[in-house]
């Protein structure tokens, strides 16, 4: 039987590029280290470069005026449009959404919230932020639109340093799970009117609250 073909030397790079940005581990307007990325991955910087040009034309990195590459910095009005992106592609995931869901479905949702409220207390953001993103997807992945859900995907990830900001307060976070708690209980009911409002408001906040840090005069 034919194997799977193994994973190329730029797509692992891709991976950890991505990885090192959603954990705040390179912010936006920092030069991506090229050859740090390949010592890390013991790795030459050929690969290297060549997830670098991927990762630019999906808008993640932008080439530096002094050569390299650069985490792609976004406006406040850049981020207004993706988050207008992701409520258009977010919505028509939730609409399609067959119901009603599986018990078991809205089980896993409900563990992966519990496991969110129980990493909410603990200083390190990354279980905070994977588990979060871990529910999302679990959510929108219902739809079986799997285009849609990649290209959502990218847009999360594009905003993922921004929204670190605004989910690094203890409160905010319980504020996040009872919003988690109102959209599962829509779920469940078969509402998807409610889901998507609640859905919406729980976007909107998100937001207000990144617009606010990037337009802020500190």
């Amino acid at each position: 039987m034919p194997t799977e073909p193994a994973v190329s030397l730029a797509e692992q790079a891709i991976a950890a590029i991505r990885e090192m940005v959603r954990d705040g581990v390179l912010l936006p307007g920092q030069p991506v280290r090229q050859a740090a990325v390949a010592g890390d991955l013991g790795i030459s910087r050929v690969p290297v470069r060549e997830a670098l040009k991927n990762l630019q034309a999906e808008g993640l990195v932008e080439a530096s005026p002094s050569g390299g590459f650069v985490v792609a910095r976004l406006s406040a009005d850049e981020l207004s449009q993706i988050y207008l992106m992701r409520r258009l592609l977010e919505t028509e995931m939730l609409r399609r959404v067959p119901l009603p869901v599986d018990d078991d479905e809205i089980a896993a949702l409900t563990d992966l919230n519990q496991r969110l409220a129980a990493a909410a207390a603990r200083p390190s953001s990354r279980e905070w932020k994977q588990l979060n993103r871990d529910l999302h997807f679990r959510m929108f992945g219902l739809a079986g639109l799997e285009h849609v859900l990649a290209e959502t995907a990218r847009l999360w990830d594009k905003t993922e340093p921004y929204r670190s900001v605004y989910s690094a307060g203890h409160e905010t976070r319980l504020r996040i799970l009872d919003e988690h708690v109102k959209i599962i209980d829509a779920l469940r009911r078969g509402d998807t009117d409610e889901l998507i409002a609640q859905m919406d408001g729980h976007r909107g906040t998100s937001e207000r609250s990144v617009v606010s840090v990037l337009t802020s005069p500190r």
